[in-house]
């Protein structure tokens, strides 16, 4: 009696702790949205909040409760028993490049945006610094100014390098068909994540473009599911020489294809290094390995390639934009050394030019050599003006950040006038010249990626929204932690390190957090059949 007495009083904590976050998620989240700022000494928001946390641990604990009761027999039901995969391989690469194809010729030769102009640059000139993946500026850069010297034509490259990623990612994505095979899930999982990959409007349009987030997070969801297959079937792990090589591989990769990614990766290896009992001494032969070939990586090669560091205002974006927010709105407040001191580092007409989603304004003017004379100097001020002014300094991460977790936010940190959002970046930059071959496929697309009503259609945003992936990878890594099911709690920090990793970033982008919607699928079948893997 006192045992199910002890896991009905966990059960409510789990619900509660949870139901709690996800209303300041959206209470605090509309609030933002609506007043780019929050009145944390308001007495409302705090009874809006309580409030909201009740209906919310209800829901969950029904939910969780319905899971647990149906749990083993999921994957039984007749109807799906009745629903057969078998279609090989691929064939399942060919239907998602169909399904791609329409997104492709509506702006060929592929979405040549984001930092792909600043990649290929270092490449044409020779000037490679480490704030790009090196390898990626190499394999973009490389196909791009490689193919226009055979050809004349840089569209040529862009389309080149543009297909050479649509066909790399499908292949990831039908992995995760034979991972759930392998798994023995009900074929309908597969059928749901063909269908996910190839129609969802966020797939589609990060298949054609050039960014590399999409590689990193392909990299990034072969890691997630060798990690599964490290935690729910060991043995057969450390037995199979391929996975132990994939998984290798996979984490070089993330490592290397953004620089959050090392991050990720060490952290997840010394959590791997500490549980993994008696397989230790062969996973720290991999470990080994893997870190032999990043310090080849970042040593000889950057050495050939003469690499040169980024810019530190890369790390530097909260601190900025709180200092920023506080000398917009606390102006009268500051003290006229600080303020020298300041404009040092930071121009005052970038000061000016703050925005509350994005940093860029900010850090464009960034004074490098100031700021290493008088760095000390630096954050004891910005240490200061924390303590003065703590409210202004939460609500600038908080603002900076929302787009990330609240479901119903509008991706728009780069708004411009006339208040097109920035959900993605859907041109072709120069060198290369757009192309549209489908003007009315091209015309939803840049719906989608720059009308801000667009997001705000009635459950769009569980297509399009980051907060609701984020939230529905809450719900499922809660339930576990809530039913002491451990087994995916190290799969679990990818998702919890890839967030912490891009918070600090210089704003909210989709495709920082591309695995969200990547490993959706996967997530959505351990969830409804997890009688599938056991514990250690």
């Amino acid at each position: 009696m006192q045992c199910n007495k002890t896991g009905k009083r966990r059960k409510f904590i789990f619900a509660f702790a949870l139901g709690g976050i996800l209303a300041f998620f959206y209470v605090a989240g509309y609030v933002l949205e609506r007043d780019e700022s929050l009145d944390l000494t308001d007495k409302f928001f705090y009874l809006k909040w309580i409030l909201g946390a009740f209906p919310a641990t209800g829901l969950l604990h029904i939910l969780w409760e319905l899971t647990d009761r149906y749990e083993g027999r999921t994957g039984k039901a007749p109807l799906w028993r009745k629903i057969k995969f078998m279609l090989p391989g691929w064939l399942c690469v060919v239907i998602l490049l169909i399904c791609w194809l329409p997104v492709w010729l509506s702006i060929f030769p592929g979405a040549f945006a984001y930092d792909s102009f600043t990649e290929w640059q270092q490449f044409r000139d020779g000037m490679i610094t480490s704030h790009h993946p090196v390898l990626h500026v190499l394999l973009l850069g490389g196909a791009v100014e490689g193919i226009y010297q055979l050809t004349g034509s840089y569209n040529a490259g862009i389309a080149v390098y543009t297909f050479l990623q649509m066909l790399i990612l499908a292949n990831v994505l039908v992995r995760t068909l034979k991972f759930m095979e392998e798994f023995h899930f009900p074929d309908i999982f597969r059928w749901f994540a063909l269908s996910f990959y190839g129609l969802s409007p966020v797939l589609q349009l990060f298949a054609v473009s050039t960014t590399k987030d999409v590689l990193f997070s392909a990299a990034q969801l072969i890691f997630l599911m060798n990690l599964i297959r490290f935690c729910c079937k060991r043995k057969e792990f450390f037995l199979c020489k391929g996975q132990m090589i994939s998984f290798g591989l996979s984490a070089f990769f993330s490592m290397i294809l953004r620089n959050n990614g090392l991050y990720i990766v060490v952290i997840i290896l010394a959590v791997m290094l500490v549980v993994c009992g008696e397989y230790r001494r062969k996973l720290a032969l991999i470990v080994v390995g893997i870190c032999l070939t990043y310090g080849v990586y970042v040593g000889p090669c950057y050495r050939i390639l003469q690499v040169t560091p980024g810019g530190i205002e890369e790390m530097l974006s909260v601190p900025l934009q709180q200092m920023a927010r506080v000398h917009k709105y606390d102006y009268d407040s500051l003290e006229q050394q600080d303020l020298e001191l300041l404009y040092r580092i930071i121009p005052k007409e970038d000061l000016d030019s703050y925005r509350a989603t994005v940093s860029d304004f900010v850090k464009k003017g960034f004074q490098r050599d100031n700021f290493q004379d008088c760095k000390k100097e630096f954050f004891s001020l910005w240490l200061k003006w924390g303590i003065q002014h703590p409210l202004t300094y939460v609500n600038s991460f908080l603002i900076n950040t929302v787009d990330f977790w609240y479901p119903g936010a509008v991706i728009d940190g780069y708004r411009d006038e006339y208040g097109r959002s920035s959900y993605f970046d859907y041109r072709v930059s120069i060198p290369g010249e757009e192309i549209s071959c489908l003007p009315g496929v091209h015309r939803y697309y840049e719906r989608i990626s720059s009308d801000p009503e667009m997001q705000k259609v009635p459950f769009m945003f569980l297509l399009l929204s980051p907060g609701w992936y984020l939230v529905m990878a809450m719900v499922i890594f809660f339930r576990w932690w809530r039913n002491r099911k451990y087994t995916l709690m190290i799969p679990g920090l990818v998702f919890l390190l890839t967030m912490l990793t891009v918070l600090p970033g210089p704003m909210a982008l989709v495709r920082y957090v591309l695995i969200f919607y990547y490993a959706f699928p996967v997530l959505l079948a351990f969830f409804l059949c997890d009688e599938h893997f056991s514990g250690y």
